[in-house]
């Protein structure tokens, strides 16, 4: 299922081909959001697919609700996080398992050792895309407040060079979906205690929202604590690292991405200090980018990844087969009641160490080496071993 209207090919068809690719029959379900887009997917479905494996559902709440009340293999979602506690609660009820991809209040965080012209670029070549309708662009900028005023002016001057004639007379610059969606990221900002340094301009009709830049005070602004996924661009200004790693756990401790710009030192703090569906260094979510790299959330911001190999993997089930041979019967007459006297005979056996350390590197024995035939796992050994007792037997009956 899709509900998710800001890339409705992309991430209707991505999961749906990774379905296939496993093997598997597929229901899409669009999102109702972006109607064209349905309707050419549906088509081409349809055209191009054995319509016994594959099929295509139009509609809107009373579909999916119908669709819900269907036992599945596995639903695969992708859309707000309110409607997948839906899907999650419905799943439950039949134990199917569930992939989540969901949005979050995604924090930049800007250090006093970053570029601030260099991340004033990338963040907004982020939260202007598709007008900010993007769910791993940031939702907010958390800058130390020494940089401020420089990254404030390189945002400005990278707007204007982005959008020379302006974001509206601009064919680079999208509109928002929809007048609801419209409405409700106005009222974000209309609810905001904030100050606006630059844009601001809107228009209902035509559906335009200016990319807005807006200097809040208080973490708990609207513009912070609800996500815009939209071109508004709110503004936080803290005295260190410590605050704003502070301030991002308490906004949202598992958002879909997270995006800090400084040193080594810094980034790699703010990585051991967060949580994070993925994360971009020093960029706007180019880790999201990236088509064969594994794409998920975590936490509320979903469950589950996909991209790549990583949606064949996610339509399959790993399944753990063995098969014990006739001959084998001698080695595990152990695990046979009665045991007394068998457990002493087999004692040295659970006196072994593993061959690797903490850190995962194997250790070199060659005592082991021996042991094993120069074997690198219990399965190789096992085999020379047979293969050793099968030459010797052989060679006898020569």
């Amino acid at each position: 299922m899709n509900r998710a209207y800001n890339f409705p090919v992309q991430l209707s068809l991505g999961p749906f081909i990774g379905a296939i690719a496993a093997g598997c029959t597929a229901v899409l379900k669009p999102s109702e959001s972006a109607p064209m887009a349905a309707a050419v997917m549906e088509k081409i479905v349809k055209e191009n697919l054995d319509p016994s494996c594959y099929t295509v559902v139009q509609g809107a709440i009373p579909e999916t609700t119908a669709l819900l009340e269907q036992k599945w293999d596995q639903i695969f979602y992708t859309g707000s996080a309110n409607v997948g506690t839906i899907i999650a609660k419905k799943a439950a009820e039949t134990l199917t398992p569930v992939i989540l991809e969901l949005g979050g209040r995604n924090p930049a965080i800007v250090t006093k050792h970053a570029d601030p012209y260099l991340a004033a670029k990338r963040l907004m070549w982020a939260k202007t895309l598709n007008a900010g309708q993007v769910c791993v662009s940031q939702n907010y900028i958390l800058v130390d407040k020494e940089i401020l005023p420089q990254l404030v002016k390189g945002i400005e001057k990278t707007l204007k060079e982005f959008y020379p004639q302006g974001a509206r007379q601009s064919p680079d610059y999208g509109r928002i979906v929809n007048v609801r969606q419209w409405q409700r990221l106005k009222k974000m900002l209309d609810d905001s205690s904030g100050k606006i340094l630059i844009g601001g301009t809107m228009d209902e009709a035509d559906r335009f929202l200016e990319p807005t830049v807006v200097q809040v005070e208080d973490p708990k602004d609207s513009l912070l604590v609800d996500e815009s996924f939209g071109p508004l661009i709110p503004i936080f200004a803290v005295k260190d690292l410590d605050e704003a790693i502070a301030i991002a756990n308490e906004t949202h401790d598992t958002p879909l991405g997270i995006y800090p710009f400084g040193n080594k030192k810094e980034t790699a703090r703010v990585l051991d200090e967060t949580r994070s569906g993925g994360a971009s260094i020093n960029d706007g979510f180019f880790h999201a980018s990236i088509p064969t790299l594994a794409f998920g959330g975590v936490g509320s911001s979903g469950q589950g990844s996909y991209r790549g190999k990583a949606s064949f993997d996610v339509f399959t089930h790993r399944r753990s087969v063995t098969q014990t041979p006739a001959w084998l019967e001698t080695a595990l007459s152990v695990r046979y009641p009665p045991y007394a006297g068998k457990l002493k005979k087999f004692q040295k056996m659970n006196d072994m160490k593993p061959n690797f350390d903490r850190n995962g590197k194997v250790k070199f024995s060659l005592l082991g080496w021996l042991f094993s035939l120069g074997a690198s796992s219990q399965t190789g050994a096992l085999t020379r071993y047979v293969i050793v007792v099968l030459g010797k037997r052989l060679s006898i009956s020569a």
